[in-house]
């Protein structure tokens, strides 16, 4: 259930103060925005070294790239947790826009106190995250990492097939014994390599099912619930008093549709 405590007001928010607002959160939005691709370019760098290095010499050995395979699963979380932020600003912006921004382009009028702003200002107080870091990993491994971990296995296989094992132990299945790391047999090194992928595979497939699109061309129906999803996870754990705002919000699935006008 949605219960809403409303603010007397006999005049609509000044206009300037909530265009000043928006440009504020757009500003945040553009900046975690660039931040996002940071890590991506890490990943591109580090991996394309790694590839480098490991392929110019037959000395080199091919365990450097799987050690990167799983360096990267580090960029992957901090670039699922960036784009977190930035579907919570955007979000900000997408409600601002389709129900301040378009109301005022399309009818030349201003709300008050109407249900987006109890929404925004709730947000504003206490932030939550609009998606959770398991959605963001899906969607980034769908969207770069899946094709820089490809890059990686290819890479990783070629290694294999152009610097074949010398020693005579390995002569008659060279592929698999070079495959092996110290003392861990190269069956072992490829069935774990196997695993890892179908693993990385089966999250992208994830990320497919879902028909979720970006945050900037959301409908304002699906804007008011992401705004309301009682799924959403607070960005600061710490204690909250709702008394700062006044709002008191609890939905359930069955409740979206009071903001679904």
């Amino acid at each position: 259930m949605i219960r809403y405590a409303l603010r007397p007001s006999s005049a609509p928010p000044p206009v300037a103060a909530t265009i000043h607002i928006y440009r504020g959160i757009m500003d945040r939005a553009g900046t975690w925005r660039v931040r996002i691709d940071n890590p991506t370019n890490w990943a591109i760098v580090t991996c394309g070294t790694a590839v480098s290095f490991t392929l110019s010499d037959e000395a080199h050995p091919h365990a450097v790239l799987l050690l990167v395979m799983l360096f990267v699963i580090m960029f992957v979380v901090v670039e699922a947790r960036r784009t977190r932020y930035y579907d919570l600003w955007g979000s900000w912006l997408r409600l601002l826009e389709t129900e301040y921004l378009a109301p005022i382009l399309q009818d030349n009028i201003v709300t008050v106190n109407d249900t987006w702003q109890e929404l925004l200002v709730r947000d504003l107080g206490f932030p939550h995250f609009k998606a959770s870091l398991w959605k963001m990993i899906q969607r980034r491994m769908r969207d770069h990492y899946m094709a820089v971990y490809l890059f990686l296995l290819v890479s990783w296989l070629l290694k294999l097939l152009l610097h074949p094992a010398t020693q005579s132990s390995c002569s008659a299945d060279a592929f698999t014994c070079h495959a092996s790391v110290g003392p861990v047999p190269g069956w072992l090194v490829l069935t774990a390599v196997g695993g890892f992928y179908l693993v990385l595979v089966g999250i992208t497939l994830l990320a497919y099912t879902s028909n979720e699109v970006t945050i900037e061309v959301l409908s304002r129906e699906r804007t008011l619930q992401k705004i309301v999803s009682p799924s959403q996870q607070p960005v600061n754990r710490l204690h909250w008093h709702a008394d700062s705002v006044p709002l008191e919000f609890s939905a359930s699935d069955e409740d979206l549709s009071v903001v679904e006008d």
